[in-house]
């Protein structure tokens, strides 16, 4: 029986501004080399302007817009999906797991209405590793007091759900609304 449902935040609750980005990039070692800074950045392993630094030099893109993407307050929020959730929280504990190199999500993303509808905030900067790190979907199940088989985790990268799958979860590779809420209502009624 589900007893929580966890979702990620960039890509699911808000766009994906840093996929955007890497999308303009050529294939290739800088791409790559990118791809790894954003993790160690999101690990809290390197701070803001030491990645922006090292994003700049190896793409050749300007610092600014690099910046802009991690610390924008103007979010885009999926206000359907937080209307859903709504719905959602008084029968499931409610979480979120994301990568995320700072305390954007509380400081500038949820209000504090929106907030109170997440019983839990896995944030990788805060945990040490991220996402597909099997640590952080576990120690996300621990705080929410669940076990692997009990939750459905939400996300729009196919490899982060299979990383939750392989832990124990049953995970929905986010689409859209419409295709969550039936993918969702099939996995409830296991």
């Amino acid at each position: 029986m589900i007893k929580a449902i966890i979702f990620d935040c960039f890509g699911v609750l808000t766009k994906d501004w840093w996929r955007e980005f890497c999308a303009t990039l050529p294939e290739g070692p800088a791409l790559e080399k990118a791809k790894e800074l954003n993790h160690q950045y999101d690990a809290g392993l390197i701070s803001l302007s030491d990645f922006v630094e090292a994003v700049h030099r190896i793409t050749g893109r300007a610092p600014q817009p690099i910046e802009d993407i991690f610390s924008s307050p103007e979010p885009m929020k999926n206000t359907e999906l937080l209307e859903y959730i709504k719905l959602l929280k008084p029968k499931y504990k409610i979480g979120i797991i994301s990568n995320v190199g700072t305390n954007w999500i509380r400081d500038y993303f949820l209000s504090k209405e929106e907030q109170a509808l997440f019983d839990d905030m896995v944030l990788s900067f805060e945990a040490g590793t991220t996402k597909p790190d099997p640590q952080i979907y576990q120690l996300a199940l621990e705080r929410l007091g669940v076990k692997p088989e009990e939750a459905v985790f939400v996300d729009d990268l196919e490899p982060y759900c299979a990383a939750a799958r392989a832990v124990g979860m049953q995970a929905i590779n986010y689409d859209n609304l419409k295709q969550l809420k039936t993918d969702l209502e099939q996995a409830l009624k296991v």
